[in-house]
């Protein structure tokens, strides 16, 4: 085997060792699922049972709108085999777009380059934490970066088959998530920029590259539309109220230093942040700048600065920019030059190193406390800390109320939770409904039909104290306690209606 060869099969092993050790933690503490990864393996149980993509809500169910659905359905062919299994296909697509992010930034600067942005999104806080979870934004990840690799092809000849994988790609990420979109539009101003010169080549490219994920997303329109009308209609609304309506739900109330602080501190993390305008400030100096950094700068750029005018804030929509700064840092920055410069003397070595190694543990999931050493929760990074220690703890409360209902009621029952409905209903695998988002009319109306209640966090978004005072006595009034569910940590109620 050539050293070259040897080299790039190392560079890969490591890579994926220090990715899979990045969420080791997580894949040996977590075994319960969270409120979002409940809805996902619901609707992937219906899915299985009739074909749609069906949130248990209510007795008929809901057409799932949060998303274009592709993800619950490709759930659905694997995750009967249990939560962790179905948790390890995610951690294949993420080892994937490792490898895509390496054998990107290995064509565009080098080996070092690749290894260097694979690193760094390998080992990455926040990729780290949805690398083991039942959710689409790794799969999202994957194919955005499947379509990035199939527009630059190593032989430097692009052929209308480079746009057409990259095209498919970008539509499968946009079936995935429709935010994607956002990407594909900036991949078809590349384009545009790249080609505007040969305008026969630009347009079959953009046809190509482009149209897929708009089509996509209009036959998901039209079937959504033939599924029902009304649901289409809300899907609409829902996805517009999130973009320009503040409302109930605390994501659309951040202040922009808040969100600000949230994509520095919890999406990107300040090391890379700090890499990444290293990179900038050595591109400019160096000019270094090349046509990809269209793409390479100009999404997260945009999605940033575009994500301030939406009123929804969730750092999972931008997750899409993590490669594209971690590609740009690790092609954009002279490593040979470093290295170079390193060689010089021993001291320069072990500063060089020293440097390396703090950026690296200030982006991945580890921290250094400055109080509670004691504490190993510590020691992590918070929203990392709060899934590993804190994950089970919160729902296994649920977990048992929800084989207890299980056990005690029938298939036909629905069932009632306070707050993290989509937890219990998923152990009891019954039909449910949530009151924590609904106004006070629709809470007693829902209760008024309601057998099983679970009185779980009290926390309801669009209520009053007064209000949620009346919810109490009404529950009061016309329900009994059948069972008090207690572990170590929590506890939570099982009411049953009075009879007459």
């Amino acid at each position: 085997m050539k050293s070259h060869s040897r080299g790039s099969c190392l560079a890969i092993i490591v890579l994926i060792t220090l990715t899979l050790l990045a969420q080791l933690p997580l894949m040996l503490k977590v075994k319960l699922v969270e409120y979002d990864e409940a809805i996902f393996y619901d609707i992937a149980r219906n899915i299985q049972q009739t074909g749609l993509p069906l949130r248990s809500l209510g007795s008929k169910g809901v057409l799932y709108s949060d998303h274009t659905p592709l993800y619950p359905y490709f759930l659905s062919i694997y995750g009967e085999a249990g939560v962790f299994w179905g948790r390890w296909i995610t951690t294949l697509f993420g080892l994937g777009s490792v490898l895509l992010v390496y054998s990107i930034g290995k064509r565009l600067g080098g080996r070092i380059a690749g290894w260097v942005s694979a690193l760094l999104l390998g080992i990455h806080s926040f990729f780290a934490l949805y690398s083991f979870f039942a959710g689409m934004e790794i799969f999202c990840l994957f194919f955005l970066l499947a379509g990035l690799r199939g527009g630059i092809p190593d032989d430097q000849r692009v052929s209308a088959w480079n746009w057409l994988i990259a095209g498919v790609a970008l539509a499968i990420a946009v079936l995935f998530k429709e935010i994607m979109l956002i990407f594909t539009a900036i991949f078809g101003v590349y384009l545009l920029v790249k080609f505007w010169n040969n305008r026969p080549f630009l347009w079959k490219a953009i046809v190509l590259a482009v149209a897929p994920s708009i089509i996509a997303l209009l036959i998901w329109g039209i079937w959504y539309w033939h599924l029902s009308p009304a649901a289409f209609i809300a899907v609409m609304r829902r996805w517009m109220a999130a973009a320009t309506i503040g409302g109930y739900d605390p994501r659309t109330s951040l202040t922009p230093l808040q969100w600000a602080q949230r994509i520095v501190n919890d999406l990107l993390e300040p090391g890379l942040v700090a890499l990444w305008v290293l990179a900038l400030i050595y591109s400019i100096r160096h000019r270094r700048f090349v046509m990809l950094d269209w793409i390479l700068l100009g999404y997260p750029i945009l999605a940033i600065s575009f994500s301030f005018f939406v009123r929804l804030k969730e750092p999972r929509h931008l997750i899409g920019v993590l490669p594209n700064i971690t590609l740009f840092i690790g092609t954009k920055i002279g490593w040979d030059d470093l290295l170079a410069w390193a060689r010089v003397s021993r001291l320069r070595v072990i500063a060089i190193t020293m440097i390396a190694l703090s950026f690296l543990f200030s982006v991945s999931p580890l921290r250094l406390p400055l109080q509670g050493m004691r504490d190993l929760k510590n020691w992590f990074d918070p929203l990392y800390a709060w899934r590993l220690f804190e994950n089970d703890r919160y729902y296994n409360v649920l977990r048992l109320a929800g084989l207890y209902l299980q056990e005690h009621t029938g298939p036909e029952e629905i069932i009632t939770v306070v707050h993290e409905a989509t937890v219990t209903a998923y152990y009891a695998n019954r039909h449910y409904n949530m009151l924590y988002t609904l106004l006070m009319e629709e809470v007693i109306r829902v209760l008024e039909g309601t057998c099983y209640l679970v009185w779980d966090h009290e926390i309801f978004l669009r209520l009053d104290e007064g209000q949620i005072g009346v919810v109490r006595e009404y529950v009061n009034q016309h329900f009994l306690v059948e069972q008090v569910i207690r572990d170590n940590y929590r506890e939570v109620t099982i009411y049953r209606r009075r009879e007459g």
